[in-house]
């Protein structure tokens, strides 16, 4: 039998909640309804057209595979 300390048990449990959480993603199911996923072949023209509409577009940079 393996026997477990409270504070393992505790760091554990933590753990495998946390992974849940990383694994759920970072977005809501719903985020790409609200949001545009920029790319070298779009970018310029989304924000052209949008500036050029009297729009305000905020542009996030985040570092990713995908």
């Amino acid at each position: 039998m393996l026997f477990v300390s409270d504070k393992m048990a505790k760091f554990i449990a933590l753990t495998a909640a946390l992974l849940g959480v990383v694994n759920a993603g970072i977005y809501p199911d719903d985020h790409w309804e609200y949001a545009t996923k920029m790319t070298t072949d779009n970018a310029d023209d989304l924000i052209k057209t949008n500036v050029d509409a009297g729009k305000t577009l905020f542009v996030r940079w985040i570092a990713s595979e995908g």
